[in-house]
């Protein structure tokens, strides 16, 4: 037995070296926080004699935390022809062959959105969650920006209407002034009484002292709301020195402005031109709305913005999706 014992070590130890070693090889793919470090974690891998899927996996992980729409676009070939060599026995994400062929769908979605074809976009993305209904959390974003850009098209604001200055009650303000000379304007919705309005106006502050500097003008529009809220919002305004920026009005509680733009998330803007007609619609933060503010005037460039969210929320992160979440 005492002889047994060494030839039984010397047999198990370096099997379970091995997949000690691959489990870390794997956390290193799955958790890559760029390119680089993705390349690397797939060279190793590769030398360990680890699947192609696994390293297809890790890249959709990377280019989903990253909201690389485009990117993930682009797998869609890649996807299709795994797809046949799918294994459950290679795989750190997708349960079922159900699941794999589900980002295949979605990553065409992806593609047909590229290419602005919504019914495209329709057919992949509602077999995507027909093969996979638990990654709909996935795809809802993507079908709300498909219809809410859809139902934008159909808007044209009225500039000659007149709303409360928030500021000095007695004096109206339409969106025809707010606008001036300028090609566009940018539209802010807020409210003291929604945690992520209030944490977002840093953010909003950024924003709005770079489209100030640039000769865009800005207005925040508060959400109607009771007298409570009312008195909280202007004592905010009163005590913030970041309230200097731009225009404060109040958007009234019937024909209200946010329920013409469809506003359902804060923090979130609005980007129209001088016609009323909507450019972009959805979080400050988003690529989109920078692009389009770039085509105005090249020289606009998004702030930097480190962002600061108090321990209770830090507790439960929510996955990346948005361009905001």
């Amino acid at each position: 037995m005492k002889r047994l014992l060494p030839l039984l070590l010397a047999l198990t130890l370096p099997n379970f070296a091995q997949q000690a070693n691959h489990e870390q090889l794997i956390e290193a793919l799955m958790q890559a926080p760029d390119e680089q470090s993705l390349n690397d974690a797939i060279t190793a891998g590769k030398k360990a004699g680890l699947s192609e899927q696994i390293f297809l996996e890790a890249r959709f992980i990377l280019l989903v935390n990253q909201n690389d729409i485009p990117g993930l676009a682009a797998l869609a070939p890649t996807f299709e022809a795994q797809l046949p060599n799918y294994s459950r026995d290679n795989t750190m994400i997708f349960g079922a062959k159900e699941d794999f062929e589900s980002i295949v769908h979605y990553t065409k979605a992806l593609g047909a959105l590229q290419k602005d074809d919504t019914p495209l976009f329709k057919k992949h993305i509602t077999e995507a969650y027909w093969l996979s209904p638990a990654h709909g959390t996935q795809f809802a974003p993507h079908i709300k920006a498909v219809r809410l850009k859809q139902a934008m098209s159909k808007v044209t604001l009225d500039l000659d209407r007149n709303f409360e200055d928030q500021k000095q009650s007695d004096k109206k303000t339409s969106l025809k002034e707010i606008a001036g000379e300028s090609p566009v304007f940018l539209i802010h919705f807020w409210t003291p009484w929604i945690q992520p309005s209030l944490l977002a106006m840093p953010e909003f502050s950024a924003v709005a002292k770079v489209l100030t500097e640039n000769k865009i003008p800005v207005v925040s529009f508060l959400l109607a709301g009771t007298a409570d809220s009312r008195k909280e919002a202007d004592n905010f305004i009163a005590e913030n020195k970041d309230t200097q920026l731009g225009r404060w009005l109040i958007d009234p509680s019937t024909s209200s402005l946010a329920s013409t733009l469809r506003i359902a998330d804060l923090p979130t803007v609005v980007l129209a031109n001088k016609e009323g007609r909507i450019l972009f619609n959805g979080d400050p933060a988003s690529i989109t709305l920078w692009q389009k503010l770039a085509e105005i005037n090249a020289d606009i460039k998004p702030p930097t913005i480190n962002p600061v969210l108090p321990e209770d929320l830090l507790e439960d992160p929510l996955t990346p999706q948005k361009e905001d979440e």
